[in-house]
């Protein structure tokens, strides 16, 4: 039987430019991939650290046409970032663990409010936001070719790829008057030609519009991750767990957390981590989903923040959060014995 030993101590705010933060900016999204903590700081770029010891590598700042960098997705050595505050454009970097290179400049793309933006297996989309998908093709050279739209919803928000990126989920706001809830969950399969996505399964989630934990120019309370054959999302509604069967069609679905409205989540083995908002307040939940038809809630910690939190990312040792104002703060992660 497994034991759980989960220590939440004091938060940690780092307000050292050393240590994970930029000056004058805040966090927006940040990922731990390759123990780095990668982080957006819109118009301050993308500040790449290393996370045990939070020193700086190196800050990454909007090239050329672009005015902030507001997300970003990474397959390798290549980072696709994005601008979406009102210019959207698309840039390629190369990082060899110290330098980062500029190998593709700006890309005009589509955007709007709340866009986003994912990269796997030589599959590139940029969500859209309230306009189209831009869907594109890259090479391992950086270079990228397309797009092609797909927009026959109102919007498309926040996007991941399936690990074969054969396959993008995507938050989506379907509009009024259909028979569906308004926001939701769509899948398309991407394939490996660049034509336009097919649409292979639609879920209206109650409760899961304007949350608190609403932001802008990226993000938005409906995000998703990836376990196994299961799609987790976190809304507004609480966090939904939804089966994946025959590729991207959507099965079964639980909804969990139902007093949380749900902002972010991040995924760590078997173990899931939820930021959101119990009433007013901003809260970060962990679960063991090692049985996944019986989650189960481990621990759930207050932010003692005045800030709206809109990213979570774990790493090898910590959780980190992003807070806003607060910067980004930093929890050890659940661990775990038999």
């Amino acid at each position: 039987m497994r034991r759980f030993v989960f220590l939440f101590l004091c938060v940690l705010l780092w307000g050292c430019s050393e240590n994970y933060t930029v000056p004058n900016h805040t966090p927006v999204v940040l990922k731990v991939i390759d123990n780095y903590l990668m982080t957006a700081y819109g118009e301050g770029g993308l500040l790449i650290s290393n996370e045990t010891s939070g020193a700086s590598i190196i800050q990454i700042f909007p090239p050329r046409e672009m005015h902030s960098i507001d997300d970003f997705a990474v397959d390798g050595e290549l980072i696709f970032v994005l601008d979406s505050r009102n210019r959207d454009y698309v840039a390629v970097f190369s990082f060899d663990g110290n330098n980062a290179t500029l190998i593709t400049p700006p890309h005009r793309v589509q955007g709007g409010p709340f866009n986003g933006i994912a990269a796997t297996g030589g599959n590139l989309v940029v969500s859209g936001g309230t306009t189209f998908l831009n869907r594109f093709q890259y090479n391992r050279e950086g270079e990228i070719f397309g797009p092609v739209n797909f927009g026959r919803d109102r919007g498309h928000p926040d996007v991941i790829l399936s690990e074969d990126g054969q396959y993008a989920f995507l938050s989506t706001d379907f509009g009024i008057g259909l028979d569906i809830d308004r926001f939701g969950i769509m899948s398309l399969f991407i394939g490996d030609q660049l034509e336009i996505p097919l649409v292979i399964s639609e879920l209206g989630i109650a409760e899961s519009g304007m949350t608190l934990g609403l932001t802008s120019p990226v993000g938005f309370p409906i995000q998703s991750s990836l376990m196994q054959n299961h799609l987790l999302v976190a809304h507004g509604g609480g966090l939904s767990l939804i089966e994946l069967v025959e590729g991207g069609t959507f099965g079964n679905v639980n909804t969990i957390a139902t007093d949380i409205s749900g902002v972010s989540l991040t995924v760590d083995g078997s173990n899931a981590y939820l930021i959101g908002y119990d009433g007013n307040t901003p809260v970060l939940l962990a679960f063991d989903l090692a049985d996944i038809s019986s989650p189960a809630l481990i621990s759930q910690t207050t932010l003692d923040i005045n800030d709206i939190p809109t990213s979570v990312a774990v790493g090898s040792l910590d959780v980190f959060i992003a807070a806003g104002n607060s910067g980004i703060l930093r929890f050890p992660k659940i661990s775990s014995g038999n």
